[in-house]
């Protein structure tokens, strides 16, 4: 199948790399045949590292709607800022063309809504590239916690802090304006956070959070800012089937960042990247974990995405990164972003059926959208 990539910025090569992991194993699925970045330049340059990569130079284009037009693409990865997700997704749908989006499904539960009804009005396929859950560790940590490998669970923890020292994340000031992105840090990294969540342990019922923005103005000595975004979330949450979790994230630290996930059950604590811990002392490392649960699987998260793709497609198959499984992540996230702009718990629900929409409401407006 011929595959299309809108956007050629800083998550493109790892989505490139996902299709060379392919090729080297004999699992090649998709020919990157085109891609299109408004900066002309960058997809140039693009364009010659996929040549590099997987052997042939795509055709480049500035304008998706005049690819659209001149291939004959199957699929497209889209790669762009959050606030284009819904737009740029159902022209590709009216194209005929099956679309991957990449994380966070869409700038805002209601937006992220939206996709999957213009996906079945145009009965295409939309996936999501989650690598949060994707690839053979991740698959292998899901499978293993839901065979009862350390048990019930009973809390999750997750802490990401970065320092940015008042510059931008990943360079790109968008980022930091709810207008582009929806939210801060709790949109573009706590999302894969809550994916993961409910993949390993079931939906979250009710979420309670603080939002801060304590960075007032964020600079890299060429553009400055003034971001509408949180640069600080501290959320509770509590499982369906009675677990809790605490989930802390922020770009406003200094001088040292952390990170880390702890999955704690009844028989031991499973740590994603590292190993898991029983209650006797003995470990499990994450090789044998893979060897164990998820033989079958890829490693690389990005590769899986486009065998998820392309099984979407071929065989009508339901995706572990689904678009409704990740409107469901959104949706945790917002359940925290209204919990802190009205002050008390959120049902995740009310967010999914669009009951509670406080804080998407100031997104809207940033927007220049009505309410």
């Amino acid at each position: 199948m011929k595959l299309g990539f809108i956007g050629c910025g800083v998550i493109s090569i790892a989505h490139v790399e996902g299709l060379e992991e392919l090729k080297r194993k004999g699992l090649e699925t998709f020919e990157l045949s085109a891609v299109c970045d408004i900066q002309k330049e960058r997809a140039e340059n693009f364009a010659l590292e996929v040549e590099k990569r997987l052997g042939k130079r795509p055709v480049v284009y500035t304008e998706y709607h005049v690819m659209l037009e001149n291939e004959q693409l199957d699929a497209v990865s889209i790669l762009i800022n959050h606030d284009l997700h819904h737009t740029v997704a159902e022209d590709c749908f009216a194209a005929g063309v099956h679309v991957q989006m990449q994380k966070p499904l869409a700038i805002s539960p209601s937006f992220g809504r939206k996709m999957i009804a213009d996906a079945k009005k145009y009965h295409r396929v939309l996936t999501l590239s989650e690598p949060s859950v994707l690839g053979a560790e991740n698959v292998a940590i899901a499978r293993a916690v839901k065979e009862g490998a350390i048990g019930p669970v009973s809390l999750i923890m997750d802490y990401a802090t970065v320092t940015l020292n008042r510059g931008f994340f990943a360079g790109t000031p968008w980022r930091h304006m709810k207008g582009q992105a929806g939210a801060g840090w709790i949109n573009d990294h706590g999302v894969h956070r809550t994916h993961f969540f409910t993949e390993i342990n079931g939906s979250i019922d009710e979420v309670f959070a603080y939002t801060e923005i304590f960075e007032k103005e964020l600079s890299n000595g060429k553009v400055t800012i003034n971001p509408t975004a949180e640069d600080t979330a501290v959320t509770v949450f509590k499982f369906k089937n009675g677990g809790l979790g605490h989930w802390m994230c922020a770009t406003s630290t200094h001088g040292e960042g952390t990170g880390g996930v702890w999955v704690y059950g009844s028989k031991g604590c499973l740590r994603p990247g590292r190993h898991v811990t029983l209650e006797d002392g003995s470990k499990i490392l994450m090789s044998e974990l893979i060897e164990r649960y998820a033989p079958d699987i890829v490693e690389h998260p990005f590769a899986h995405s486009y065998v998820e793709l392309w099984e979407a497609i071929t065989e009508n198959k339901t995706p572990i990164s689904s678009a409704e499984k990740g409107l469901e992540a959104l949706s945790v996230v917002f359940a925290a972003l209204e919990s802190a702009t009205i002050r008390q718990p959120v049902k995740v629900q009310d967010i999914l059926n669009g009951k509670k929409h406080t804080y998407e409401d100031t997104v809207f407006e940033e927007m220049k959208l009505p309410v």
